[in-house]
């Protein structure tokens, strides 16, 4: 006799062991457990199989529940309309297509090339390299019905009529309907604990922390209610989706979105915003056998932060976030501070928060901000890896604060570029993609103006006064002539200049060793908030610009910085720095002149400082980011973009 191996009996042994567990445990007992569990290093899918262990031992009961409800249902009314079912997939086809309430044709599109299938009126051959979505407009291409509705392989209809029951409330003004799904029985590696209830009534729209929309299932876990009328939701999966077909092509059918329910419900958005209504069926009863990979994904549906729901927001973020938001604020006891103003978002050119506080226009960005949110908008400042995030795709306005490469836009939102440096990065297809373009310069704005057809408008770098000012001078920083620059490999042209006039500044900044001048680095690094100390401290600062920056007539945001501080500041000549700053910057163009307006300076600091001072007023009086929001959001409303897309 072959005597079965040792693991076999100890393996059935642990589930006996796990079952009596499972049933005699207390409540509390079992939720520690889960907890315990959620510390694990177990997968998000081993959790929920776990978890699902003690609801097999109800199995029975949720069985008896499930054939209550459909005991209590009513006659299935009968419709004369023909209603198109697609099955979309592989795979043997469900039970109950066909519905003898309502005149049904069944299309299945899938990958196996099968001439024809008994009780299927058409076949249809899924798209090479075409996703789930496209494969279910396939079908809706073929059907012959005035109502079409989507089903999956795994898809099996509970209720008698079921079909009859989705269409009969499509009335015109209904426009498309969802059925009631239920979770199915299913094994022990891929069960659930809702296994045997309800999976979803239709989707609803809820905003999840920061106001960032999501969607959840609507009586997720609950035992099956099949009574009463339809209800509005705000959206369908698509599973079971019912929609007029006039309407369906009216607008232009399923978007180019490949999650089936993430394209189910941006249709849905777009029937609402056409002025029809959303209905959910409890009548129609279909389980829905798609596996379920977490305890998340119980109550949410659609991966949040998957590329189906990054579809959608793509197209109707910031909408999408002000209904979620009106929504729970109608639902919610407690009264909430509605926002007046826009949400905006600065995104800069640095790969990452963590290397950001070392990139210049970081900083910019949330001086910009800060003046921003005093004007009583949200504002948020982020990084390039994050551009394509639902919270930042959902802000109504994305200013891209443009430095070394470029940010895409979406349609749902409106997109501003602010080009600060780097304009021999910009493409005429970037600004022609954007809502608005602003410029660091007056020059470059001229030359773009002609290159594109969306609007050009002058924005210029600025200072915060707040932060740059006399009073931060600080003994340490204090050096007679002042230089702070990386060399990003090139040896820039005002140090060049100063040591060629025998000057010998104190820099602050990497890289100049390669040069030969190490021994006036005072630090290879200046951390942004010791600037003011570093600026206010000094006698002179030096200044130059980036070849192509000058070349097209960008200010230093160094300028207004220094000036702010009333410290006297020197640069390489550009004409625009007499046109937004008089005479209180000085200017030169060999070494010679430089060594000259240095001397000057310190052998008459009084006349420098005046100077200075002369030129810290004039920055204050215009060219403050005070300033520059105010700019900003008049430039919005000129281009229209004051108002959140709708």
């Amino acid at each position: 006799m072959r005597r079965a191996p040792a693991w076999g009996w100890r393996l059935r042994r642990a589930r006996r062991e796990i079952r009596r567990f499972a049933g005699r445990a207390a409540a509390p007992a079992r939720r520690g457990l889960h907890h315990l569990l959620a510390f694990a290093p177990l997968s998000d899918r081993l959790l929920l199989s776990i978890s699902a262990l003690g609801s097999r031992l109800t199995r029975s009961r949720r069985r008896a529940d499930l054939r209550a409800a459909l005991a209590g249902l009513a006659a299935a009314p009968v419709d004369a309309r023909m209603v198109s079912v697609i099955v979309v997939g592989d795979g043997p086809l469900p039970a109950g297509l066909k519905d003898s309430g309502v005149v049904t044709e069944v299309i299945v599109v899938r990958h196996q090339p099968v001439v024809s299938v008994i009780g299927v009126d058409q076949v249809v051959a899924w798209p090479a390299g075409a996703s789930v979505v496209d494969a279910a407009s396939a079908g809706a291409a073929v059907a012959q019905g005035s109502l079409l509705c989507w089903l999956l392989p795994s898809t099996a209809p509970i209720s008698p009529g079921w079909l009859a029951r989705l269409a009969a409330p499509v009335d015109g003004q209904v426009v498309a309907t969802a059925p009631f799904l239920a979770h199915p029985a299913r094994g022990i590696l891929r069960g659930t604990p809702h296994d045997l209830r309800t999976r979803s009534l239709g989707f609803a729209l809820v905003a999840l922390d920061d106001d960032v929309a999501a969607i959840e299932a609507r009586l997720a876990g609950a035992v099956p209610d099949l009574g009463g009328g339809p209800v509005e939701v705000f959206a369908a999966g698509g599973v079971g989706l019912l929609v007029d077909r006039c309407s369906f092509v009216a607008i232009g059918g399923f978007g180019p979105i490949e999650d089936l329910d993430s394209a189910a419900v941006d249709l849905c958005w777009r029937l609402r915003a056409a002025g029809g209504q959303i209905l959910a069926v409890p009548g129609a009863a279909l389980f829905d056998g798609r596996p379920v990979a977490s305890r998340r994904g119980l109550a949410a549906p659609i991966n949040a932060d998957g590329a189906g729901w990054r579809a959608v927001v793509d197209r109707h973020g910031p909408a999408l976030r002000h209904e979620a938001r009106r929504l729970r604020t109608e639902t919610s006891e407690a009264t909430e501070v509605v926002q007046s103003g826009l949400r905006i978002v600065l995104t800069v050119a640095s790969p990452s928060a963590k290397v950001a506080p070392k990139w210049g226009d970081w900083h910019v960005a949330h001086d910009l901000a800060r003046s921003l949110l005093r004007l009583g908008h949200d504002v948020r400042v982020s990084t390039a890896d994050l551009a394509d995030t639902p919270g930042v795709r959902s802000a109504d306005v994305h200013v891209v604060v443009r430095g070394i490469a470029p940010i895409r836009r979406t349609s749902g939102q409106h997109h501003v570029v602010w080009i600060i440096s780097h304009p021999e990065e910009i493409s005429d297809a970037e600004c022609d993609e954007a809502d608005l373009v602003l410029v660091a310069s007056a020059r470059f704005a001229a030359a773009l103006a002609d290159r594109t057809t969306t609007p050009v408008e002058v924005l210029l770098q600025a200072t915060d006064g707040e932060r740059f000012h006399p009073g931060r001078a600080d003994h340490g920083y204090a050096h007679p002539i002042t230089v702070v620059a990386k060399t990003r490999d090139v040896l820039r042209p005002v140090v060049a200049d100063a040591v060629a006039a025998g000057l010998q500044p104190a820099i602050y900044g990497s890289g100049w060793e390669a040069f030969g001048l190490g021994h006036l680095v005072q630090s290879d690094h200046l951390p942004n908030a010791d600037l003011p100390a570093a600026y206010a401290s000094a006698g002179v600062v030096l200044n130059d610009h980036w070849s192509t920056m000058a070349g097209w007539g960008f200010l230093s945001n160094r300028l207004f910085d220094v000036l702010a501080c009333g410290t006297p500041v020197i640069s390489d000549y550009l004409p625009e720095i007499a046109d937004v700053f008089g005479d209180t910057v000085q200017t030169y163009r060999s070494p010679e002149e430089l060594r000259e307006l240095v001397e000057a300076a310190r052998a008459n600091p009084v006349a420098a400082r005046e100077r200075a001072d002369r030129g810290r007023k004039l920055v204050l009086s215009a060219h403050t980011f005070e300033h520059r929001a105010a700019e900003l959001l008049a430039a919005l409303t000129r281009a229209g973009l004051d108002r959140w897309p709708r």
